[in-house]
């Protein structure tokens, strides 16, 4: 388990910004509301703003290694990965020195073995994007994954997703 502090996702949440409209004014009020709403604990720890508690990270199984492996990822698993174009949470920039603190979903996606994988990336969102500008393009790509396991048409593949939802191959 790790703590949060609101001033900490505000920051956190800041380091991804890169427009000013890529969040609607407010959110960080409105999240941190909601988390409190949902922490029993936390939310009666403190002054000034309480904590919220929050799992601690695993990647057990969600690694290159492991994504490779029989096939399975991308095969009797079809696999769609959305990714912010901003996200500095899922993929480590700068590298860390300790390797095991190094993520990228690119070479997640490329490590994927099998032929049935989509990767997205948002153009405009960040890690937070359920909470940004592209929660409803995140919404209609998903209902179309697992409604038809495809998006568009497609099945695999890489593409950019403008903030209309249009989506476009990528290199």
């Amino acid at each position: 388990m790790s703590l949060g502090t609101r001033p900490g996702l505000e920051t956190g949440w800041n380091a991804e910004l890169r427009s000013p409209d890529q969040r609607e004014p407010g959110m960080v009020e409105v999240v941190w509301a909601a988390y409190m709403d949902s922490e029993p604990v936390g939310s009666t720890w403190g002054p000034p703003e309480c904590l919220s508690r929050n799992r601690s990270f695993v990647r057990w199984g969600w690694n290159g290694t492991t994504a490779a492996q029989g096939q399975v990822l991308g095969g009797s698993v079809p696999v769609l990965i959305v990714d912010g174009e901003h996200d500095r949470t899922a993929n480590t920039t700068p590298p860390s020195s300790n390797a095991e603190l190094n993520f990228s979903v690119r070479a997640l996606y490329d490590a994927i073995g099998g032929p049935h994988k989509l990767m997205v990336k948002a153009l405009g969102a960040g890690h937070r994007m359920p909470r940004e500008r592209q929660h409803k393009n995140l919404h209609n790509l998903s209902v179309q994954w697992i409604k038809g396991q495809q998006v568009d048409g497609n099945t695999t593949g890489v593409f950019a997703m403008d903030e209309n939802g249009v989506i476009s191959p990528s290199p």
